[in-house]
């Protein structure tokens, strides 16, 4: 279409109704708002396109929902022109400030920064003077201590969680970890102890489950370190099955003292626009609950603020002393256990993140690697 054409029918629209399944920007959404100097016409725009992110006065859809789709289009042909003006003057103002020049000067900004952040993360990963060091430290130690993560740090995710059960390699390292003289092996996980009964009552180490709330020591009985409430779910379950319903590719985990939303098979960038809404709503409904909101590898899990990992590692060091600590793991949840520890510990981070460990390592075959060390002769 010529462009004259092109600008006729953007001003002779009383809406655009823009729904693309996937979009990196959508140059029509701005050029429709950009033609509407007589202050009136509405913007009706999928959520998928990138241009969403800085529209948000337009009517955002989802657009695989027709019914949402539908309900959009009837509110945007009977708005009131006193809304169309108000929202066609916040949207103009701001395609006048963010001009090609300035997105493309943010964007190398961006790219810079992440230059940067890489460069920093390079300088403090695991490297191989330091595994020599923390290998030698470990024969040498009187007592060590041993914690280790389990998902995302001794095996990869899988889609359903359930499907992560330990593999036989990992049973026979763990064996050997756990025989070691002078040395307690801690698995400390958010995994549910029932779970975990499943997958190891064959083998007697020490566990630690529901991010603290369940120890199984050596020889002994399950102990429930934390009283946890759990009412809260029936008002947070619910919030969680609407963000279900939206999202294709996300369900739900209920474990026995928190709920996790997972979206690791969803669309990348509706997950990306539903964690931002989903973490908006729940700050504003468990400010009063103690409870507290965790992002982890594709997942939110919403549980008790009174109960987390850095809490039962304290009582593990208070108990017994430990004059070398290890403490391994992936997600924000470890980041508990790492500020619990005392600084002289070796804590190490799965993934290149913002962490208080003291290093980075690269994945899960690189932790296993690293553990193959303290066993091999």
């Amino acid at each position: 279409m010529p462009f004259e054409n092109l600008i006729d029918l953007y001003t002779s629209s009383h809406v655009a109704l823009i729904t693309p399944v996937r979009d990196g920007m959508n140059l029509v959404a701005k050029e429709y708002i950009a033609t509407r100097t007589n202050g009136h016409g509405v913007l009706v725009l999928s959520e998928m396109a990138g241009a969403a992110k800085e529209m948000n006065e337009a009517l955002l859809i989802n657009p695989n929902n027709f019914e949402q789709i539908a309900d959009s289009l009837k509110y945007a042909l009977e708005m009131p022109e006193e809304e169309q003006a108000r929202r066609l003057n916040i949207l103009q103002k701001r395609l006048k400030r963010y001009s090609v020049e300035k997105w493309a000067d943010e964007f190398m900004i961006s790219l810079n920064s992440t230059k940067k952040y890489k460069e920093t993360s390079i300088t403090r990963a695991l490297d191989k003077n330091v595994s020599t060091q923390m290998v030698s430290d470990f024969e040498n130690a009187k007592k060590n201590l041993l914690l280790l993560d389990y998902d995302g740090t001794l095996v990869g995710f899988t889609n359903n969680p359930q499907d992560a059960s330990p593999d036989s390699d990992l049973i026979e390292l763990l064996e050997k970890l756990d025989q070691l003289p002078n040395t307690d092996l801690v698995l400390i996980s958010g995994r549910d102890r029932v779970t975990f009964q499943r997958w190891l009552s064959d083998y007697d180490f020490n566990l630690i489950t529901d991010h603290g709330v369940w120890l199984k020591s050596k020889n002994k009985d399950w102990k429930m370190l934390e009283q946890v409430k759990t009412q809260w779910m029936e008002n947070i379950k619910p919030i969680l099955e609407t963000f279900v319903d939206r999202t294709p590719g996300t369900f739900i985990e209920k474990k026995r003292y928190s709920l996790a939303w997972h979206y690791r098979k969803a669309d990348p960038e509706l997950a990306e626009i539903r964690t931002m809404e989903l973490n908006t709503v729940l700050t504003s409904l468990i400010s009063n609950n103690d409870l507290s909101v965790l992002e982890g590898n594709k997942v939110i899990e919403i549980k008790s603020s009174n109960v987390n990992k850095g809490r039962a590692t304290s009582r593990l060091i208070t108990a017994k002393h430990y004059d070398n600590i290890v403490a391994i793991g992936d997600d924000w949840t470890d980041e508990f256990t790492f500020e619990a520890l005392p600084v002289n510990s070796y804590t190490i981070k799965v993934g290149s993140k913002k962490t208080k460990a003291n290093y980075y390592i690269k994945d899960t075959n690189a932790v296993r690697e690293l553990l193959v060390k303290f066993v091999s002769d």
